[in-house]
């Protein structure tokens, strides 16, 4: 089994990381972990500091696309070697039985792609950010349910998955994923859910989560070009512009005021939707001058 995990500068979530994979009850002997660097300093990071880990251990990086965690899980793609690639991002932390329930259920339900459940782990400060972040960044059940596709915070996926479809995108920041299984089960491949295969993800603080918003906007847009039957580009946005409703969510338990819930729900709709028309628009300016450009050769040619 090949677990690929790409990160940047933050070494004490790999150090996390890598201890808790020590610690799961699947055999160490029969895991080899891929650690793909794709920050934006010249050189592997990480080659010291790192624990001693009964896992095997591959220190990698990603040089061409240094923003990409997707083409930094390609480079890890290309060295894997098991039959299972699972993927997990560095600020998680997989239950002790990750490992053994998603193979078991990837192998007993006979599926191609299994998505095992994301939850949050909100440390020692519960804040309204880091709430919202649970409430509206993961579902992977309905993902895989609703949509047919699956998010890399804690997926399974046969190798030979990859050897017929290829990687990911090279370059994307953002939405590979769900591009890439999309594509998988359009071309016949099976997925599924795996609600006892479980990892938390650390919830982000306020900025982290506007700047993860803005992002996932952006990668949007480019799912949203593959959709057959696309809504208009500016639907969504002007749905956002509707002001959250309580009852879409259970908050019984959380003690965080409502009110700074519902002022970043609100906001990162907005923001989402705002990243999704920057890139809608700068992607047809980006066409409209290339065309202009085929044109002025041409022309140029012609006289």
């Amino acid at each position: 089994m090949s677990i690929v995990i790409p990160y940047q500068e933050n070494l004490k979530e790999v150090t996390e990381i890598l201890i808790s994979l020590e610690r799961q009850s699947y055999p160490a002997e029969r895991i080899e972990v891929l650690l793909i660097y794709n920050g934006l300093h010249a050189g592997l990071q990480g080659e010291t500091g790192l624990p001693h880990t009964s896992v095997k251990l591959h220190l990698l990086e990603e040089k061409n696309h240094l923003n990409s965690p997707y083409s930094a899980r390609n480079r890890g793609l290309e060295k894997a070697n098991g039959d299972i690639i699972v993927f997990i991002d560095a600020n998680s932390t997989p239950d002790q039985f990750w490992l053994e329930n998603g193979v078991h259920c990837l192998l007993n339900k006979k599926w191609d792609i299994m998505a095992g459940k994301v939850g949050f782990d909100f440390g020692n400060n519960l804040t309204a950010a880091k709430v919202v972040d649970s409430l509206t960044s993961i579902d992977m059940k309905k993902a895989v349910e609703e949509r047919g596709v699956a998010y890399t915070a804690n997926l399974f996926v046969k190798k030979e998955v990859f050897k017929e479809l290829g990687f990911f995108e090279e370059q994307t920041r953002s939405g590979g994923d769900v591009r890439f299984t999309r594509e998988a089960v359009q071309s016949g491949f099976t997925i599924g859910y795996c609600e006892n295969a479980v990892v938390l993800k650390n919830a982000r603080s306020c900025t982290q989560l506007y700047q993860k918003k803005f992002r996932t906007g952006k990668g949007y847009f480019y799912t949203w070009k593959r959709e057959e039957e696309k809504k208009v580009w500016f639907y969504n946005f002007i749905r956002s512009l509707k002001p959250p409703s309580f009852a879409d969510y259970n908050l019984t338990h959380i003690q965080v005021s409502r009110y700074a819930i519902w002022f970043n729900l609100y906001m990162v709709g907005i923001i989402e939707q705002i990243a999704f028309m920057t890139e809608y628009f700068s992607y047809n300016l980006s066409s409209r001058r290339d065309i202009d450009r085929r044109k002025e050769l041409i022309n140029q040619n012609s006289e």
